[in-house]
């Protein structure tokens, strides 16, 4: 027999028993629902090897069990295939407890076959708040120790003859180390993917996927630490689109959303990894660049203009012409982030009222 406790995955939405995330949800949604349909079939061939083992042991029986056992887990995975998620899941939680009965019964406590209820435990844990978790895992308890007494006062109905008992507990003990060892991997992956998505959201512009203000000032504060212990030339650069608002008011927020986007991947291929760059707010970005002199920060903004300035975006077959203005400035030793940033802000004013699509030195 195959356990697929680890089917029960953590999920944002409401709780409620037997949580489970929405099909098309969001990206973790679609990537476990393809996860309980491998799971499902990976069980089922789990159970094609069980059936081999029980008739080697010559228990025919278990092996029958087993038969209808890959039969309901190949249904569970045509209903999630075919959307009907929740019965899938309960299917594969009832061939679970049913085969862990049949098994325990018909050849003893000791064959192991209750160890795929513990499965069970931690999923219910994650996947439900203490709402529902508690009451669903005390009825996994009851049903537990029913179980082992029934077990208890009725004895094996089918046992194996010699060390087969054993030989199934055996196992069956690998078989579930395995299975919680994937469970705790499925689980580990999912929180830190969630921690990742966090992350990106507290330090990146959702929209242009660079660094944030907030992360910025991060960032800038521990490369200023930095280069005041070795000197280095520092330069920083603000840059604003020009006639952004005439752009959202002429071709709509969709197209002005296009030009940020394209504006910030033309900062990004002009600019180096050790560069820190953010959108600073609106349609402003900023970079603070180390190992950089004035001269040479100069160099890539103007470089930057010309192809910002030779970059076209497209608003239903019309062109949206894109131009930008820069203000350049070099951070000496010692100098105060916010100063340096109030010295380009001055410098890019002048870029503005000096014609825009320039790059000025403050």
């Amino acid at each position: 027999m195959a356990s697929s406790a680890s089917t029960t995955a953590p999920t944002a939405h409401p709780p409620r028993p037997f949580a489970v995330p929405q099909r098309g949800s969001s990206v973790a949604g679609k990537a476990y629902w393809a996860m309980a349909q491998r799971v499902a079939l990976t069980a089922a061939a789990i159970d094609c090897g069980y059936i081999a083992l029980f008739l080697w042991l010559g228990s025919l029986p278990l092996a029958l069990v087993n038969v209808g056992s890959i039969a309901m887990y190949l249904v569970a995975h045509a209903l999630i295939q075919r959307r009907h998620n929740t019965a899938g899941i309960l299917l594969i939680w009832l061939e679970v407890v049913a085969h862990s009965a049949l098994g325990s019964l018909l050849v003893g406590w000791d064959s192991g076959f209750h160890y795929y209820l513990l499965l069970f435990i931690p999923a219910v844990v994650i996947a439900n708040s203490g709402r529902y978790a508690a009451p669903i895992v005390l009825a996994l308890l009851a049903y537990y120790l029913g179980l082992r007494w029934a077990c208890d006062h009725w004895g094996a109905l089918a046992p194996l003859a010699g060390k087969g008992q054993q030989i199934v507990n055996a196992i069956h003990v690998c078989v579930v180390f395995g299975m919680f060892a994937a469970l705790a991997a499925f689980y580990r992956r999912t929180i830190l993917i969630a921690e990742n998505r966090l992350l990106k959201q507290a330090t990146l512009d959702a929209l242009t996927g660079l660094n944030n203000r907030a992360h910025f000032y991060t960032l800038a504060g521990h490369t200023l630490a930095r280069i005041q212990r070795t000197g280095e030339p520092v330069a920083l650069l603000l840059c604003d689109i020009d006639h952004f608002k005439q752009v959202n008011d002429r071709h709509g927020h969709a197209t002005g959303d296009q030009v940020l986007v394209t504006v910030a991947g033309v900062l990004s291929r002009n600019l180096r990894e050790s560069d820190v760059i953010a959108r600073w707010g609106g349609e402003e970005f900023l970079a603070l660049m180390p190992a950089s002199p004035l001269a040479s920060a100069l160099e890539v903004a103007e470089r930057i203009r010309v192809a910002i300035e030779q970059t076209t975006v497209h608003h239903q077959n019309n062109p949206v012409p894109l131009t930008m203005s820069f203000g350049v400035v070099q951070v000496a030793s010692g100098d105060d982030l916010q100063a340096a940033i109030a010295r380009a802000d001055k410098a890019l004013y002048q870029s503005k009222h000096g014609g825009r699509n320039r790059v000025t030195v403050g």
